[in-house]
């Protein structure tokens, strides 16, 4: 379709009243008010009700960023009762996209973007009441919403049209008057719109949401408020990161996670074994951080049924449910399990007598008869695919005999960021302002001032010189290295009163942070496999790449199924054009370092993750290696 029919429809979308059950999830006064293009946004009713509308329409494209995150990765592949849409994604058909396919509506982007533009026009930010800035905090709200908006669509039609006024005409509309920018474009554009002073300010508090009887008698999730606003230190560091501005994204996160009381430190969550004998898991509070059980950092709600709105559809993708009889349409690639496979877990090797530790290692991988119990021990901790007890001689024949558990699923909360997504981003801008040891930190050890004192001084000068030694403060009481203790623990397993020697991590708010790598692989920070090792000779710039593919995995490992992997590949591909030196380089993409992730999706092994690649699907996604690749992206428009 043409761009001006798109926005058109956008204007129509979004100039009707959005009308709401007394039972909306998202009610203010029990009501939804959209826009009426007559009145400026001048009291506070108009701006809660504004805001709680955008939100409204962020749940069209919820379900969509998570999709088109993971299906165009090298993460997860399709079942063979997946839908025909998801077919045409996975198998990168988007010149021929139907025009159907229910994944592909730009409109839906337009109209939260045409929403937010609105009320960045209109809301009166020079009000002020008790020498109190009223609506600033909306105004930054929707400031982040609109850029996270731009974000997720950039990375689904890889150009966009930036419009940054709010259409209300069909004139307005002409894409004539738009600039069509890539993606470091837009970050760039959208970047300068904020104020270092924008992070004084709070998030909007309108109290607690939902939790009320739904049209089928259940009773939906309530919601604290503040939880479904993008706390604006991560947004500005998302777009800082985008537009390669790699000191500022790492402030940025840095403030973010290590903000005076509101501090973020990584918690040790994670999954072990039960002793040293790689029989038993022990206990998994990592899949309890996770999912339903989860307290992501900020999130955009949906409805518990379709009488109240709009319903995830995730559950029926990832997950076997009653609705699609067991047959979920998405499941880990071999890529994703080749990944998992080959990590070393390591585990504390304690002598009582001598009172000395050693690193132990599982040895022999492919002795194990459950693949998922090998190496990091996350994927087993969050996915699960068994027998359906349910099936007998008097189930449907349509019904699957066996059934797919995601725990990371929580339909009426779908995750924009949590903890560990900051942290790696944050190891990501580090690492790309050539501080690598911080970075590789990050996923070892975690930061504190412990492990910050063992950074080498060069690399704190050259920190110094850029003017970012702030991300080397952090609250000595709040972060603080995770401390081992070792005892005897009698545990009742497969019905049997089983004792062995357990290591466990200190839980007490005084020792919190870890290296991310932890979650699944054991103690990171024992681990003598787990470091930086380069040949003799080796640059800043390779050091740089080498922690940089570390990073890549570790967000594999973390965030596998929660939408974020094309754009994190994506976003990779793009530094590494900036490498001179290196294939790939003085382009706008290495598209190398995509194409061959993606193309092993399916035949990746333990010994070679890039092994029977697929040669054709390669191609098509390197095109000449460096210049911006339409193969990568869905269709804007008929042309673009």
């Amino acid at each position: 379709m043409k761009l001006k029919n798109t926005i058109s429809a956008v204007i129509a979308a979004i100039t009707v009243l959005a009308a709401s059950s007394c039972e909306d999830m998202l009610r203010v006064d029990s009501k939804i008010v959209m826009y009426d293009y007559q009145n400026t946004l001048d009291h506070a009713t108009d701006t809660v009700y504004s805001v709680m509308g955008i939100i409204k329409q962020l749940q069209k494209i919820a379900d969509r960023t998570v999709i088109l995150g993971e299906v165009r990765g090298d993460l997860v592949k399709i079942t063979d009762h997946a839908n025909d849409d998801l077919g045409e994604l996975y198998n990168y058909d988007f010149a021929n996209l139907k025009a159907t396919n229910r994944y592909n509506n730009p409109v839906d982007f337009y109209s939260v973007i045409n929403n937010c533009n609105y009320f960045l026009a209109n809301a009166d930010t020079a009000y002020m009441r008790n020498h109190k800035n009223v609506f600033l905090k909306e105004y930054i709200t929707v400031l982040s919403y609109r850029a996270w908006t731009y974000l997720q669509m950039a990375q689904i039609y890889g150009k966009v049209y930036y419009v940054d006024k709010p259409i209300t005409s069909g004139d307005d509309a002409n894409e004539l008057k738009w600039d069509y920018v890539t993606i470091k474009e837009l970050a760039e554009d959208l970047l300068a719109d904020f104020e270092d002073r924008f992070m004084d300010y709070e998030t909007p508090n309108y109290g607690s949401l939902g939790g009320e009887t739904t049209g089928s008698g259940d009773k939906s999730e309530s919601h604290n408020a503040v939880d479904l606003f993008i706390p604006v230190r991560i947004i500005m560091g998302d777009l800082a990161l985008w537009a390669e501005q790699y000191e500022k994204a790492a402030s940025y996160y840095h403030d973010y996670l290590s903000y005076n009381e509101t501090a973020h430190p990584t918690g040790t969550a994670s999954i072990s074994w039960f002793g040293n004998d790689w029989v038993y898991i022990g206990d998994d509070t990592y899949a309890a951080s996770l999912g339903k059980n989860g307290k992501p950092i900020c999130y955009i709600p949906m409805e518990a049924d379709e009488y109240n709105g709009i319903v995830s559809d995730l559950p029926n993708i990832f997950t076997s449910t009653k609705e699609n009889d067991n047959w979920y349409q998405l499941t880990r690639s071999q890529a994703l399990t080749s990944l998992s496979t080959r990590q070393n877990f390591c585990y504390h090797d304690f002598n009582s007598r001598t009172g000395y530790e050693s690193p132990k290692y599982m040895e022999d991988k492919s002795a194990e008869e459950v693949v998922l119990r090998r190496g990091d021990l996350r994927l087993q901790s969050i996915l699960q695919v068994e027998a359906n007890t349910e099936v007998d001689e008097f189930s449907s024949s349509n019904v699957n005999d066996e059934i797919q558990k995601l725990n990371k699923i929580n339909p009426e909360k779908i995750c924009l960021y949590r903890n560990d997504v900051v942290y790696l981003r944050l190891a990501e801008a580090l690492n790309r302002a050539e501080l690598p040891q911080t970075a590789f930190a990050v996923l070892k050890y975690g930061l504190c001032k412990e492990v910050i004192d063992s950074i080498s001084q060069i690399e704190k000068d050259r920190a110094a010189a850029k003017g970012i030694s702030n991300v080397y403060v952090f609250n000595e009481n709040r972060f603080q290295k995770a401390e081992y203790d070792y005892h005897n623990d009698t545990k009742m397993i497969d019905g049997l009163s089983v004792t062995k020697q357990t290591t466990y991590l200190y839980s007490n708010d005084r020792y919190n942070t870890f290296g991310i790598h932890s979650r699944g692989s054991g103690d990171a920070a024992m681990d003598t496999t787990y470091v930086i090792s380069l040949p003799a000779g080796s640059s800043l710039k390779d050091s740089i790449r080498f922690v940089e593919e570390k990073i890549i995995d570790e967000m594999g490992l973390e965030t596998c199924f929660e939408g974020y992997r094309f754009g994190d590949l994506m976003r990779v591909s793009q530094h590494r054009a900036q490498d001179a030196g290196y294939p790939g380089a003085g382009g706008e993409y290495d598209n190398d370092f995509l194409a061959r992730r993606v193309a092993s999706r399916a035949s990746a092994t333990m010994e070679d993750p890039f092994a029977g690649m697929d040669a054709d699907l390669y191609d098509r996604l390197y095109g000449d290696g460096t210049s911006f690749n339409r193969n990568w992206f869905l269709r804007l428009t008929d042309n673009k």
